[in-house]
């Protein structure tokens, strides 16, 4: 038995359409059209740029561009753009005054101005010397690490080089590398006649004549091959163990002798 009517499945009413897609008189809403760009809320000031390590960043290449001069700290600040007032002005000039191996900036307490802080803090000839004559070591430094705080070293370490005031290694494309002290009053002249006499000596170009003119000299080549004789090992050979761990020792007078029957 049944509730529903025969006609009643046939006659049932659709859905209502969801009111997402429609509109209240029932006619369905228009979609927005494809391509339309979006809008979402963005924030006014995203801060890029303005955190207090960065801007500490910004104060390194601004002395490192003008590292031959001193600057105060309104310059910085007016390069930064930060006005007075500001909570990032104490901040960096704290970190700017940081007494630390990271730390390039060099600070004057006497009237607060900064300057870049470069590895060798030498920046002309006259430091270049002092510090080369100071140092311990007769240990050469590189022109990559002095141009860091000296601009025109390259120049100037080719006049004092004329001078005879250093030793230069240059690379293969004329470029100097590595820079030592020198003293000038060690630079003798030389002697006319030994010069003459040193260029006057004929060395053979062929390695192998070179060599067979040193030995018929009783001259040993500093090419030959040196042969190395083993010396005779001084121990000897140990032996054969012979017989075994003699036992019962104390029965020697009652017990029978065979050992001369061992073969």
């Amino acid at each position: 038995m049944s509730f529903l009517k025969a006609n009643s499945a046939t006659g049932m009413n659709a859905p209502s359409p969801t009111p997402s897609t429609s509109s209240a008189s029932g006619s369905k809403r228009k979609r927005p059209a494809d391509g339309v760009p979006v809008v979402y809320s963005q924030p006014q000031d995203t801060g890029t740029g303005e955190h207090v390590f960065t801007r500490l960043t910004y104060v390194n290449d601004f002395l490192r561009e003008r590292k031959e001069k001193w600057h105060t700290f309104d310059d910085i600040m007016e390069y930064l753009n930060i006005p007075p007032g500001h909570i990032q002005r104490e901040q960096l000039r704290a970190l700017m005054r940081a007494d630390n191996q990271g730390n390039r900036i060099s600070w004057d307490s006497h009237d607060e101005k900064y300057r870049y802080k470069p590895k060798l803090d030498i920046r002309n000839p006259a430091q270049l010397k002092g510090h080369l004559q100071t140092q311990k070591s007769a240990m050469g430094l590189q022109i990559k690490d002095l141009k860091d705080g000296w601009s025109t070293v390259a120049d100037d370490i080719t006049k004092m080089e004329e001078k005879n005031e250093v030793l230069v290694r240059r690379a293969k494309d004329g470029v100097p590398k590595t820079v030592w002290g020198n003293d000038p009053s060690l630079m003798l002249p030389m002697d006319p006649a030994f010069a003459k006499t040193w260029h006057s000596v004929h060395v053979p170009e062929d390695p192998e004549e070179l060599r067979k003119l040193l030995l018929a000299n009783k001259l040993t080549a500093a090419t030959q091959a040196k042969v190395i004789v083993a010396a005779p090992s001084g121990r000897k050979k140990k032996g054969p163990r012979r017989g075994g761990k003699q036992t019962n020792t104390h029965m020697i007078g009652i017990l029978k002798d065979f050992s001369g029957m061992r073969k």
